[in-house]
């Protein structure tokens, strides 16, 4: 997934604020995190599965970023 597809992605998630989008990454068929938009806070909510952790971010960009990381950062491969 480029970089222009997330950030499209997540605009596309402020844009629809009121709903409650939630979007889920996988790789190798595995799920390795989800995203979703609070409008409350005007915050991108990042739940990485392993390890369990959540992240916040404020913008586009740097959630943008942290999901590439994650995506290119998740070497493991199926036995």
């Amino acid at each position: 997934m480029s970089l222009d597809h997330i950030k499209n992605m997540l605009k596309t998630m402020m844009f629809y604020g009121n709903s409650q989008i939630t979007q889920t990454v996988s790789k190798n068929q595995k799920t390795i995190l989800s995203v979703s938009y609070k409008k409350e806070n005007n915050m991108f909510e990042i739940t990485y599965l392993e390890p369990a952790a959540i992240e916040t971010h404020s913008d586009v960009d740097s959630t943008a970023l942290a999901i590439e990381e994650a995506i290119h950062s998740h070497v493991k491969t199926p036995s």
